[in-house]
């Protein structure tokens, strides 16, 4: 290469020229110097190099006479001194950079001095010290250089900046340097575009690269850039004409890239077969040395495509750090892990992506899945935090209503039904897999509120239930359970479509009640006065299987009862006589039955002779009045009028309240009527009408009196008599029935204010009304719906003051109820124990002892409540949650009495017979007696399944205050703090809980200071 190093080489030779004499040595030195130019200018630097040597050994002379010599030869030496430096740095001679630094130091301020600053430049550069070559190059400028050094000098510093790093720096000087022809331009338009693509300038990058199509130099890497620009700006046309043919040309190195270029290209337009078949090529030249995340995520999706998910796991398993493409992988080799069935490994890879923050979707979608396969592997509490956070942080998703049936799915498996159903009724149109869910979890609170006996909530639960079938087994269940519940509200109609519609159904054959349904649709039908289709259904359930001696017995005598009102006499008598010969339950009633159809066959005597078998056999019978009664009636219709007389006189004297008093004195009446002793039949006759007004045989008592009045053609007198009663005058009567009506529609409509007003208007309209009893029953419960029970009592006592009317019964529950709600437990008890030895219909006697229990068990009387505990239990219409509240009241009457053996057992089997809140308490004393007796351990376990049943909140919340105790109780206090304050900040309640809680960890706060 020709470089013009020679700077002063005229000045020289103007002093060479010009200087007095030629002396020998000046000519010698000069000689050596223009040797030492030539020879560098032809590049024989070692030549040269030897020539300036010879010039820098001369020794000047000290004469005065050639001092301006020895400034000229000095001037020379000088230049040979810098000139041999430049020869040992093109000779590559490892003292170049030690001789130009010897020059700079002798001649700081020589005109070669900052082209020693660019030759020690080059030297670094040489040596591939990039940053010791900008240190030098630096130290001089562009503007010091001419012609080729100053565009040698320019891109070498580009160059260098660039090697460093410092591509701002570099940028400029490559920018002018790729306008410019000259040696450096190509390589500068090369540095330039691969800047722009680093600087993500695309458009300018692809431009430039393109520039180079017709470069030699750099023909094996180029199109490498240009592919990829070709990609990432989405030209794929572009990439799959250009780049698959380029790859037989480009530089073996660059050939894994192209074809992962042409990959990508295959994939981003969804042609995964040619896809992969590029990848596999890019991955058996590169041998996973660049494979990157982007590689992985791809493959692994191609594969997943392609049916292949083992493969796909192979792939996806090798992603790295954290980035967009890992996320997305992470999201397929879930998918690729369900596939082959790992649901644990699906779950983890879900996980993985929900907690990056790249791409908002995938961490959407990743948390759902690992939500939804936490669920599937039952870790439901990680399910439910889950599903929450999904909830509360995507609350407009496309996939809401996936989210919100998931979280219904939870709490059902955690049995939380109250608040499955409440987030699943948010959902407006429910697709298949909302609408199982949701029939399932109205199915199972429907039952919790049957079991609680709120029927009425359970019927709305169970309805809904059936609108969202997708189970059939389950819609048979419910729609069995919808019949109970409406049976129990009284709406017999409805029970016993219901009770038709379940019998129907295939799935209900597989149930455990389908028999049963027969035996309850035949009480439905029955009190429904449909009383063939009761017969025919009781029937079936008798021919049935899965049934017992209690059920088997009562349907036989409902049966009986059914054939006796389609008076099916013989048929009923088959039935009461099945009954009598068991002689078990029931057979005091089927005897009186049996009475009652011999009478109607025209069998008196031996009606008569089964009716005192009856009393003889059973005195303290429920129908020992009735029995007696029918006896002395019947002997009144066989005409033994004093035997008539004396047996029914003696059936008001035994039972002076029994409702049939007022037809035995009608009866009576009736046989002094027919003995003409007129006086006494119209005196008994008259107490009838005084004492029972309401009842219907005052009204016949008045007819009768009429008839003895006219026998004495004294109208007038029966006239002014009759004006004297109640029920005399028909068109007060009339007036009276429709007063009281108006004031009964508005009590029917919970208008209580109104109804209690119309009431009192009533009374004073009709002093004597007829409605009388019923009206002040409809005052006192008026009075109590309006938080005004004090006031309602008088009328109740009004009522009981008559133990013939109908609303007897329900005054007693009433007002039973009334000193419950007030605590009043004495009170209460003595009206519970009348309705319990008079109650005539098996529920209110239920209710009777349901209720005493409850009683004692608040006056802290343990031994009644052990007692009623016992009855309850006996009881064959309790039901199995009230048998459970009994178990957990006597649990609590022995702990009361110091046998705590006993309370454990009694508390254990309730605890885990039932989920109501009687299960509820039951688990939490189960839990203080385990703490009492020091056994930490079996209590922490039993009050961690109590905060399970979550519907509970008082409960579990006791529960978390007593786990809290037994932390405590083993010196962790730290979880001890830790619970107390979780009861703190989450329960919400307004009782003695936050306070308790408070008080405790205050304590435990004490100890720690």
């Amino acid at each position: 290469m020709f470089r013009k190093y020679i700077l002063l080489t005229p000045i020289f030779c103007f002093l060479l020229f010009s200087a007095k004499g030629q002396q020998t040595e000046w000519f010698t030195i000069n000689q050596a110097y223009k040797s030492g130019i030539e020879l560098l200018e032809k590049s024989k630097y070692a030549a040269a190099s030897e020539q300036f040597s010879r010039v820098e050994q001369v020794r000047l002379a000290p004469s005065s006479q050639l001092l301006a010599k020895n400034k000229q030869i000095s001037l020379l030496k000088e230049n040979a001194q810098y000139y041999q430096a430049v020869c040992a740095l093109e000779l590559g001679n490892t003292n170049a950079e030690g001789m130009f630094l010897k020059f700079i130091r002798e001649h700081p301020a020589s005109a070669n001095t900052k082209a020693a600053y660019f030759q020690m430049g080059k030297s670094f550069f040489a040596q591939k010290n990039y940053a010791k070559a900008i240190e030098w190059f630096t130290k001089t400028s562009a503007a010091n250089l001419a012609g080729k050094d100053n565009e040698e000098y320019r891109f070498k510093l580009a160059y260098s900046y660039f090697s460093v790093q410092r591509y701002n720096d570099a940028e400029p000087l490559f920018a002018k340097l790729k306008e410019e022809e000259g040696k450096y331009q190509e390589s500068s338009i090369y540095y330039y575009a691969y800047l722009s693509y680093l600087n993500a300038d695309y458009k300018t990058a692809l431009r430039e690269f393109e520039r180079l199509k017709n470069s030699t130099a750099y023909q094996s890497s180029y199109p490498y850039y240009i592919s990829a620009l070709y990609f990432l700006d989405k030209r794929y046309d572009d990439v799959i004409a250009y780049t698959i043919p380029a790859i037989n040309v480009i530089a073996d190195q660059y050939k894994p890239e192209m074809y992962r270029i042409v990959a990508a290209t295959y994939f981003a337009r969804d042609d995964y077969k040619t896809s992969l078949s590029y990848y596999q090529k890019f991955q058996a030249l590169d041998q996973g040395k660049t494979q990157n995340n982007q590689d992985d995520y791809q493959l692994g999706f191609i594969y997943m495509k392609m049916n292949n998910p083992q493969k796909a796991i192979l792939e996806l398993n090798k992603l790295g750090n954290p980035d967009v493409h890992y996320q997305s992988g992470m999201l397929v080799l879930g998918e690729a892990l369900l596939k082959t069935n790992d649901k644990q490994g699906a779950r983890n890879a879900f996980f993985r992506a929900s907690r990056l923050d790249f791409d908002p979707k995938l961490k959407e979608e990743g948390l759902l899945n690992y939500a939804k396969l936490s669920y599937d592997l039952e870790f439901y509490t990680v399910a439910l935090d889950a599903v929450q956070d999904f909830i509360k942080t995507y609350p407009k998703s496309a996939r809401i209503n996936e989210a919100k049936t998931l979280l219904g799915a939870v709490l059902l498996s955690t049995k939380n039904y109250k608040e499955a159903v409440n987030i699943l009724e948010t959902i407006q149109n429910k697709n298949e897999e909302t609408k199982g869910v949701y029939q399932k979890v109205t199915y199972f609170r429907g039952l919790e509120f049957y079991n609680e006996r709120a029927f009425e909530n359970s019927i709305s639960l169970f309805m809904r239930s059936q609108k969202s079938a997708v189970d059939d087994d389950l819609e048979a269940l419910a729609t069995y359970w919808l019949a109970e519940a409406m049976f129990e509200v009284r709406k017999y109609g409805e029970s016993v479509a219901q009770f038709e519609k379940f019998l129907a159904m295939p799935a209900a054959r597989k149930t455990d009640v389908y028999n049963y349904a027969n035996y309850a649709l035949g009480y439905s039908a029955f009190q429904n006065e449909s009383y063939s289709k009761a017969a025919n259904y009781f029937e079936r359930f008798l021919r049935g299987d899965d049934k017992d001696r209690n059920t088997v017995t009562d349907a036989t005598l409902r049966l009986g009862d059914s054939y006796f009102v389609l008076k099916n006499y013989s048929a009923a008598l088959q039935q009461y006589n099945k009954i009598i010969a068991w002689g078990g339950q029931g057979e005091d009633y089927a005897l009186f039955q049996r009475g009652m159809i011999e009478g109607l066959n025209g069998q008196n005597d031996a009606k008569i002779a089964t009716h005192e078998e009856l009393l003889r056999k059973f005195p303290n019978s429920n129908y020992s009045d009735d029995a007696g009664f029918e006896i002395a009636y019947t002997y009144f219709v066989k005409g033994d009028n004093d035997k008539a007389k004396n047996d029914l006189s003696s059936l008001i004297e035994k039972y002076p309240r029994s409702s049939y008093v007022p037809r035995a004195l009608v009866t009576i009446g009736l046989v002094q009527y027919n003995q003409d002793q007129d006086d006494a039949a119209l005196a008994t006759f008259q107490r009838v009408v005084k004492d029972y007004s309401t009842t219907d045989e005052a009204k016949l008592a008045l007819e009768s009196i009429k008839n003895i009045y006219l026998d004495r053609a004294d109208a007038n007198g029966f006239l002014a008599y009759s004006n004297t009663t109640s029920i005399g005058n028909l068109s007060t009567a009339e007036q009276d029935n429709i007063t009281f009506q108006a004031a009964n529609n508005l009590f029917l409509r919970g208008d209580y204010q109104a109804a209690f007003d119309a009431v009192n208007a009533y009374f004073d309209k009709f002093p004597k009304a007829i409605h009388e009893k019923q009206a002040k029953f409809i005052r006192a419960e008026s009075l109590v719906k309006l938080n005004r029970p004090d006031e309602a009592i008088p009328d109740y006592t009004f009522i009981l003051n008559d133990w013939t009317s109908e609303y007897t019964e329900r005054a007693l529950i009433s007002i039973s109820k009334l000193y419950l709600n007030q605590k009043k437990y004495n009170e209460a008890i003595v009206y519970l124990k009348k309705l319990e030895t008079t109650a005539e219909y098996k529920a209110n006697y239920g209710f009777a002892i349901n209720n005493l229990i409850e009683a004692y068990n608040n006056m802290n009387m343990p031994e009644d409540v052990l007692k009623y505990s016992k009855i309850i239990r006996d009881f064959d219409r309790s039901s199995a949650e009230d048998k459970y509240r009994a178990g957990l009241f006597a649990g609590k009457a022995y702990l009361l009495k110091g046998d705590t053996t006993s309370a454990t057992k009694e508390l254990t089997v309730v605890a885990s017979k039932t989920a109501t809140v009687t299960g509820a308490e039951a688990k939490y004393l189960v839990g203080f007696l385990q703490y009492q007796k020091g056994d930490h351990k079996a209590a922490e376990k039993t009050l961690f399944e109590l905060a399970k049943m979550e519907s509970h909140d008082y409960w579990v919340a006791k529960g978390f205050i007593l786990l809290a105790d037994n932390y405590a109780a083993q010196k962790d206090l730290v979880q001890a703090r830790s619970t107390l304050q979780s009861v703190i900040e989450n329960y919400e309640g307004k009782d003695e809980i936050i306070p308790t809680a408070k008080a405790k960890l205050d304590q435990l706060n004490k100890k720690k200071k």
